[in-house]
């Protein structure tokens, strides 16, 4: 594997497990491309604007990234709430686990057959086994009722109620614990994919930083769109332009015949095969439809 020699730009943690080949896939998206040895931590991005790469363990890299140990980190933002870093987060990037958008919660819940409904349900210091320690004694605390909170290193469905009535981990729809015979009782905490910055970086790397969320939001935001090209006769042009979609307007280019228009837009994928009907019902021409990698909007 190539060594990064590089003195200046970004130090990035990035999550292994579950996140992973999402992770890899939107930095090729952005042109990226992370050249990695699956039996090693280190990583290598060739391009200036970064400086190292690292997969570990998602949990680890709020507090890699509050030390400034990495400038940057993308985890769930879970991971950052219970850690409580003092971390910027910088937005949401919209991929987890398989073709899922990332988006979870951390969901408290009991066996099927228990008499509980909500958190206000659960008796004065009962047993909470918990992947997140932290966030569970918040929302109990909050709640006003005393529990007794132990640690789980996972699996924690498997575990309730044989071991404890009550148990706490990450949950994408609550589908997976009712089919594991369990009850959903709360959702205790919202979760996404989060890009988060170490404070320092903010103002000491900040073109760097804000370069880097740029590029990536930019390929995400990509993925759902497409763009749309076609001639228009002048006396159809307002018929077309009608029923076509764009981020602001659509771009329009007088034809060198006189008589018609080159016309261009960006458009919602999944609207993308009506509005090709559509537009051709409506006079467009020589309709092309073509694959974006990245929209950036401005600075």
């Amino acid at each position: 594997m190539p060594k990064n020699k590089k003195s200046t730009g970004l130090k990035i943690a990035l999550p292994n497990g579950s996140l992973e080949e999402g992770t890899m896939r939107l930095f090729r998206e952005a042109n990226f491309e992370i050249t990695r040895n699956h039996r090693q931590h280190d990583a290598y991005i060739d391009d200036l604007l970064v400086e190292q790469v690292v997969f570990i363990r998602p949990q680890h890299i709020p507090h890699f990234v509050e030390e400034g140990i990495c400038d940057i980190g993308i985890c769930g933002l879970d991971c950052v709430v219970e850690s409580m870093a003092n971390v910027a987060v910088l937005g949401e990037l919209p991929y987890g686990r398989g073709n899922s958008l990332g988006r979870t919660h951390v969901a408290l819940f009991s066996s099927e057959e228990a008499d509980y409904f909500s958190i206000k349900d659960i008796p004065m210091n009962s047993r909470i086994l918990t992947e997140y320690p932290n966030i569970t004694r918040y929302a109990f605390k909050r709640a006003r009722i005393p529990v007794k909170i132990e640690f789980s290193y996972g699996g924690t469905e498997a575990l309730i109620p044989s071991l404890a009535p009550f148990g706490v981990c990450l949950s994408d729809t609550g589908k997976s614990l009712r089919a594991n015979g369990k009850k959903l009782l709360n959702y205790l905490s919202a979760s996404y994919t989060a890009l988060i910055a170490n404070q320092r970086a903010l103002g000491e790397k900040s073109d760097e930083v804000k370069a880097l969320h740029l590029h990536l939001s930019g390929a995400t935001w990509a993925r759902e769109k497409v763009l749309l090209k076609m001639n228009v006769p002048a006396k159809k042009k307002d018929a077309v332009l009608n029923i076509l979609p764009a981020l602001k307007k659509p771009t329009i280019t007088a034809l060198s015949d006189g008589v018609s228009f080159a016309v261009e837009s960006v458009v919602p994928k999944e609207d993308s095969t009506t509005l090709i009907v559509r537009l051709a019902q409506e006079g467009a021409e020589g309709i092309i439809e073509l694959s974006i990698n990245k929209i950036v909007s401005n600075w």
